[in-house]
């Protein structure tokens, strides 16, 4: 038996404030071991800290001093990143070699993955980390969309890359936020990209399967995103279309008037759809608005049917998110019964660019969490885009397995 003067108290934990910056971004904790901690040496990535060590001082100083020598710049007259136009209040971590693997795999895969349009894919292989090179929450963007591909791609590895994803787009979202308000000529374009990048990103992020529009709006944020950048390019307008972005928007602007020329007659399935939409909307200002939505909708449909789902561009998609009204938008958000079935068949037309894989899935995803929004009235409108995409409910499903 222990005598009691031998039983120790136990020390208190007191919680260390002074880990890593990757350690924090993952919300583990860290052993706050210098230079490299061991969370970012068994993961093979850059180990950042807020602060050089106490002990490590002197050595920074004399680096330092060293520098002064060599290059005959004081300290406090050195071009700093800070300083450069464009980037906002803070360029974030120092970028290592992590980030240079992000990089180099955006330019030889995440790239030729936006559109598949040779000249587009020029723009954003080379043009795009172009204009990150000069606005830093640019390249931010393109490292987190280069990390969620590699989540795509290796699956054995998915956690670790989305949360290199999470840590640099949370990054680009603090530089930008410090520029939003302030949109000029120069970094104009800078912020379209941005605004496109996130909408990619929104699109390609990790999807819960059972909490489908149940939370928030979460699931549909890209198509706000997605709106938000026309709203960018109408406050500097000149200044992007004449920027070396100008082969996106020449692209866009031949693809928009070959959609209006589209002719919008045989489509049985609208018909349908509008006709339901007379019976049932009683409000006729309400009404007028998903008429619109569907009319403008129908162009979609036509062009998809033109060019076919294997030559669809994002442009040929996202345009109907531009073209319908603020009304539609604020209805959908409401859950309106009707704003939500007209929104399912649009998932028809987003399928037409599961080529791309922050695309893919998006369609039944988004298809899933209208089902549960509506009662089994509504539930029969959405036969005609169920249908299209291949997608039966996992009720009728079990119901079926139960009848055989």
């Amino acid at each position: 038996m222990l005598r009691g003067d031998s039983i120790r108290p136990r020390r208190p934990h007191t919680k260390s404030r002074n880990g890593c910056k990757r350690c924090k971004a993952r919300k583990v904790k860290c052993d706050e071991t210098r230079p490299q901690c061991h969370n970012c040496i068994k993961h093979g990535i850059d180990c950042m800290f807020d602060k050089p060590a106490p002990s490590a001082s002197n050595a920074s100083s004399s680096s330092e001093r060293k520098l002064q020598r060599d290059t005959s710049l004081p300290t406090s007259t050195a071009p700093s990143p800070n300083n450069l136009p464009g980037h906002g209040a803070s360029v974030g971590p120092a970028m290592g070699v992590a980030e240079m693997a992000l990089l180099h795999h955006y330019s030889t895969s995440t790239c030729y993955t936006i559109s598949m349009h040779p000249m587009l894919q020029m723009v954003w292989r080379i043009r795009v980390p172009q204009v990150g090179f000069s606005f830093h929450f640019v390249l931010r963007a393109i490292l987190a969309l280069a990390a969620l591909h590699l989540a795509h791609l290796k699956p054995e590895n998915r956690a670790h890359y989305v949360a290199e994803a999470e840590f640099h787009h949370n990054m680009a979202l603090q530089m930008a936020s410090a520029v939003l308000s302030n949109i000029t000529e120069e970094n104009a374009p800078a912020i379209y990209l941005f605004s496109t990048l996130t909408s990619i990103i929104s699109c390609a992020k990790p999807r819960l399967p059972d909490d489908c529009w149940m939370i928030g709006d979460r699931d549909i944020e890209w198509l706000t995103l997605f709106r938000g950048t026309w709203f960018i390019i109408e406050s500097a307008e000149n200044a992007i279309k004449t920027s070396v972005l100008s082969p996106i928007f020449i692209n866009g602007i031949r693809r928009r008037r070959a959609r209006e020329a589209k002719s919008t007659t045989n489509m049985s399935f609208l018909d349908d759809l509008r006709r339901l939409l007379k019976e049932t909307v009683m409000d006729a200002k309400e009404l007028a608005c998903y008429l619109d939505a569907v009319d403008e909708m129908s162009k979609s449909f036509a062009t998809i049917a033109d060019v076919g789902p294997d030559n669809c561009q994002t442009a040929d998609v996202f345009v109907w998110i531009l073209e319908t009204s603020e009304d539609y938008l604020r209805l959908l958000r409401e859950r309106k019964p009707e704003a939500l079935v007209i929104f399912s068949y649009f998932c028809v037309i987003t399928k037409a660019l599961e080529w791309a894989w922050w695309m893919q899935g998006l369609s039944t995803h988004l298809i899933e969490g209208i089902y549960r929004q509506l009662s089994e009235e509504h539930r029969c409108w959405l036969q005609w885009p169920m249908e299209q995409l291949g997608w039966i409910p996992r009720d009728l499903t079990f119901n079926h397995v139960q009848l055989g």
